[in-house]
């Protein structure tokens, strides 16, 4: 089975990654060993855009599908697959005037047999690569490797698994869920905690309604700053408007995640999943991912080897 290369100090990208990939290798796919083929990205590939699109109508948040492809003096690659595990990021490298340039991004959506992966972007004005991947187009090809991590998923234990995502981040949290959702004899529970600007920076909202119709699973929506035309100051929870905009089982609270909110999630049912330490995973800026890592700390009382920065 091929080994991914090894990696040196020009591998990191510099911007201090939870995960980054001078500690946390790219691993062999336990999953391609068991079907006798090779993860495509262990060592830097070459992946084609397929689609470059806005999401929710915003032209800086973009949703950016690759698909695999080979060089053109290679043979058809049939012994190979994509596997990205949830929880996992992979790395970009891009030649920038002269320079590499590196950056993570985690997908939200992988075809493992396709070779197929979607991240979403937020694009930031003046980032070099953020200007970079605003002018891309479909059929140019990019190079990516990983996958980056140290999140494995334990199905075999019952617990509470605490999920906070801010903003766009809330994308690589997706596969996470669904990898518990997904999987009958899993009893896990999960607590889905978004933190938005407001409701029009809710991403996936319809995939959070689809993930609410399983019995160990519910989300709420914390907006900073929500505000209609009938409150200048902000929008409040009795707010009319924000009241009509809601779907079914959508839970929203106006203002940010504090420790007193996250800590009205704790589990209070004497179940298995209630019992055990619960897991928390944080998703976002690296400001905001110390906050909460500080606060789901002395609120929910987790050891720091159960808490997980994606």
């Amino acid at each position: 089975m091929h080994m991914p290369d090894e990696v040196d100090e020009s591998d990191c990208c510099g911007n201090g990654c939870t995960n980054c990939i001078l500690d946390n290798r790219p691993a062999p796919s336990q999953r391609a060993l068991l079907a006798g083929k090779r993860n495509v990205i262990e060592n830097y590939a070459r992946f084609r855009l397929l689609s470059n699109e806005a999401m929710n109508g915003d032209a800086q948040v973009r949703i950016l599908h690759f698909g695999h492809t080979l060089t053109e003096d290679a043979d058809d690659d049939d012994d190979s697959i994509l596997d990205i595990p949830p929880g996992h990021h992979i790395m970009l490298r891009a030649e920038l005037a002269g320079h590499a340039v590196l950056r993570p991004y985690s997908p939200y959506w992988t075809d493992f047999v396709g070779k197929q992966f979607k991240i979403v972007v937020k694009l930031r004005a003046g980032g070099p690569m953020s200007d970079y991947l605003a002018t891309l187009q479909p059929m140019q090809v990019l190079q990516f490797r990983g996958p980056i991590g140290n999140y494995a998923h334990d199905a075999s234990r019952a617990k509470c698994i605490f999920i906070i995502a801010q903003g766009v981040a809330i994308a690589p949290t997706l596969p996470l869920v669904a990898e518990v959702l997904d999987n009958e004899d899993d009893m896990c529970c999960i607590r889905h905690l978004i933190c938005a600007q407001d409701l029009q920076h809710v991403y996936f909202r319809d995939r959070l309604l689809d993930f609410a119709q399983y019995w160990n699973y519910n989300h709420c929506l914390y907006l900073a700053h929500q505000r209609c035309a009938f409150c200048a100051d902000g929008c409040d929870e009795s707010c009319e408007q924000l009241r009509k905009s809601l779907r079914y089982r959508e839970t929203v609270h106006t203002g940010r995640l504090d420790a007193n909110r996250l800590a009205s999630h704790r589990p209070v049912s004497s179940s298995n999943a209630a019992a055990a330490a619960p897991i928390v995973i944080i998703s976002g800026h690296s400001s905001f991912q110390q906050a909460m890592r500080e606060t789901a700390a002395s609120v929910l009382a987790v050891p720091d080897e159960h808490i997980f920065l994606l």
